[in-house]
């Protein structure tokens, strides 16, 4: 077991790390945010590869349009970061930061050694969870730097991050958080993080199926397909690797190690109304014959009504480019579910 655990921690050393994000305060009164993955356990008075770099967020775009991290990136610690996962575990343990339309945010980031360095650029996920960028966010009093770079080291800095004017937080199961993404541009890198905000001053959104207009081209879907399934043999082996008896002790064995812990509540059930989709959902109260002799004008209405959403959609979708994120789509993981049922 000793030996998994030293064969990991070498191969963790093969990349190097250098920025966290520590701490991010909104509106005064509110916990601060951590950025995912970040571990408290960690030292932060050196700038060695073990232990001080093992938790600072990789996040490259090669990677993300790889389909290998969604994005938030990696840490070398803990690999992909699961931000549904991360944003239920702060949420249940009262560490998300409270915002508002227009808050300046103070978002803490230490830098552990030269390529941890300024400038930052922050962006906005504003459904928390579906990959798509929605916007960038003004980013003042910068980390000093250029390319990333500096000879600072070991020393915690503060930048101000401005949530936006038209901020409209709809995701977890709070229906009212965002996902922050920060990131430097180092060559090594990038460095930085995410983290999960929870806005107050909109009502929260209780999500039915039929208000997802997210979209992929039918060319996004085709690669995507490909692509998972070149990258399926080398996940199962992963996988199966992964639960051998050797490999499941040295986790625990790290687990123990780092103090990981996780805060667990427990979830409410929901059972979501009977509803119709589109336009006849709001002549469904109205079941006279004169509407139903109408029903083929609302039914090409309503094919109206989804090709105008699909072509804002694709639109949009379009437009991501724009925030540095290329990905045809934020729905990846859900498409692998979706290519095996059919």
């Amino acid at each position: 077991m000793l030996s998994t655990i030293l064969y990991s921690t070498a191969l963790l050393s093969l990349a190097n790390a250098h920025g966290v994000i520590l701490a991010a305060q909104g509106e005064a009164g509110s916990p601060p945010s951590v950025g995912f993955q970040v571990d408290p356990a960690i030292a932060r008075n050196c700038t060695g590869i073990s232990p001080c770099q093992q938790d600072t967020t990789i996040i490259r775009d090669a990677e993300i349009n790889a389909n290998i991290v969604n994005e938030c990136g990696r840490t070398e610690l803990s690999g992909n970061i699961d931000v549904g996962e991360n944003t239920e575990n702060a949420l249940a343990a009262g560490a998300v930061t409270q915002v508002k339309a227009g808050t300046l945010m103070t978002v803490t980031i230490h830098q552990v050694n030269a390529d941890g360095a300024g400038p930052y650029s922050c962006d906005l996920d504003q459904t928390s969870n579906a990959g798509i960028i929605s916007q960038n966010l003004t980013v003042t009093n910068n980390i000093p730097g250029v390319n990333g770079l500096s000879q600072a080291k070991t020393q915690d800095f503060n930048i101000t991050v401005a949530m936006p004017s038209n901020l409209a937080c709809t995701g977890a199961s709070t229906g009212n958080v965002c996902t922050v993404r920060c990131r430097n541009n180092a060559v090594a890198g990038p460095f930085g993080g995410c983290f999960a905000v929870q806005q107050t001053d909109v009502a929260a959104t209780a999500n039915t199926p039929n208000q997802i207009t997210t979209a992929q081209t039918l060319a996004g879907v085709t690669a995507q397909v490909a692509e998972n399934n070149v990258d399926l043999p080398v996940a199962v082996a992963a996988n199966q690797q992964q639960g051998t008896t050797e490999q499941t002790q040295a986790n625990e064995a790290v687990k123990v190690l780092l103090g990981i812990t996780v805060t667990s509540k427990a979830a409410a059930i929901q059972t979501l109304s009977v509803e119709n989709v589109g336009v006849n959902a709001a002549a469904a109260s109205v079941a006279t014959s004169s509407a139903t002799t109408k029903s083929g004008k609302a039914g090409k209405a309503g094919k109206a009504t989804a090709a105008a959403a699909s072509t804002a959609t694709t639109t949009a979708t379009a437009k991501k480019g724009k925030n540095n994120n290329k990905r045809e789509s934020g729905l990846k993981w859900a498409k692998r579910a979706f290519e095996e049922s059919i």
